[in-house]
């Protein structure tokens, strides 16, 4: 009984402290919350998109006239050889030199070329060449009696003839260009050609080596058509051919080469 009444008497007294204390009102307010910021543009720039692999060849076809030409050394006379020579142009070492001309030829390619970088290329392909010379021949007629020649008659008889030589090569060249605006480029171009002997006709026969390895160098310029994909194309040529022509020692060791007026077009893959 007594620790009930002292359970109650510590009740009542809490109640009693509880009720002096004095009653505060307090004022709930409502807190923002930040608002999301305003939707800003941002410009942004696309990175470069890779080119397309075909977008980086090109299909050229060119051809031109070629005004060409043939160094000719000193042939190797037989030992053997007691007949009297059949051009006569006294005081001259060399008289077939001194009696050729230079004479106009062709020239046509059709090649594949491959971009590399920004400035360097690669193309090879296919193509046909004509080299051609122009050779004046005086015939004087000797007479022969008691193993010695007489001097010549004075009826002589000259012979024009022009020589032609013609190749199916496969060039290759290595490019480097520059642009010079938006629609032209101009470069440089360099390097070697196979020269598959393939007929012709000339004063020495047809005694030649069938394959020839020639070198090249020329200049390019293009200018880009309206579309984009085609160009018209310059490329001046010219070509020498390092193997001499003839394979018998007794003949001029020719060596052909020529300049090439080159014109055409070109392709651009997509």
């Amino acid at each position: 009984m007594a620790s009930t009444s002292l359970a109650q008497l510590a009740e009542n007294r809490q109640r009693t402290a509880q009720a002096q204390l004095p009653v505060r009102p307090v004022a709930l307010q409502q807190v923002a919350w930040p608002r999301a910021a305003a939707p800003q543009s941002v410009a942004v720039v696309p990175g470069p998109l890779p080119r397309p692999f075909a977008s980086r060849w090109a299909v050229q076809v060119v051809a031109g006239p070629a005004l060409t030409y043939r160094s000719l050394n000193t042939a190797a006379a037989p030992a053997s050889s007691t007949s009297p020579p059949l051009i006569y142009s006294p005081g001259s070492p060399n008289p077939v030199a001194t009696l050729e001309r230079p004479a106009l030829g062709s020239a046509a390619q059709i090649t594949v070329r491959r971009t590399l970088g920004e400035h360097w290329s690669l193309s090879a392909g296919l193509g046909y060449a004509e080299y051609a010379s122009t050779l004046a021949l005086q015939q004087v007629h000797y007479t022969v009696s008691n193993h010695m020649i007489l001097p010549p008659d004075p009826a002589t008889t000259t012979i024009h003839r022009r020589d032609t030589y013609r190749f199916v090569t496969v060039p290759v060249r290595v490019g480097y260009g520059w642009t010079l605006s938006g629609r032209w480029r101009v470069g440089l171009l360099a390097g070697a050609e196979a020269a598959v002997y393939v007929g012709g006709s000339s004063t020495e026969g047809s005694i030649y080596h069938r394959v020839s390895l020639g070198a090249s160098l020329g200049a390019e310029a293009r200018y880009r058509l309206g579309g984009g994909r085609w160009e018209l194309l310059a490329q001046p040529t010219a070509t020498y051919l390092l193997s001499p022509l003839a394979n018998y020692t007794p003949y001029y060791q020719r060596h052909l080469f020529g300049g090439a007026a080159l014109l055409g077009v070109a392709f651009n893959l997509p």
